[in-house]
């Protein structure tokens, strides 16, 4: 598993370290404070999930619907008699 970090580039010895990083941990230097970025959420992520729960409902409930309406027909038909298909010639 491979976990990804967030990373800021040193500005005094070029190496990648963590964006919260306070002191470079290779060249031991106090860093410049990170400037605080407004990260907007992506909010369409709980409008696709709503709108795929409603689809996965009404399917079901479609298949429930279409299963009942089958089943009645089953019950209601008059039972076949298994040599009255094909009368011998």
């Amino acid at each position: 598993m491979v976990i990804t970090m967030r990373t800021r580039t040193c500005p005094f010895c070029k190496e990648d370290i963590h964006f919260q990083a306070l002191v470079c941990r290779y060249c031991t230097r106090d860093l410049p404070p990170v400037a605080q970025r407004h990260h907007r959420k992506n909010s369409h992520g709980w409008l696709t999930a709503i709108t795929a729960a409603g689809i996965i409902v009404s399917g079901a409930a479609f298949l429930a619907v279409e299963f009942l309406r089958e089943r009645k027909n089953w019950l209601t038909e008059p039972p076949r008699r298994p040599g009255s298909q094909n009368p011998p010639d």
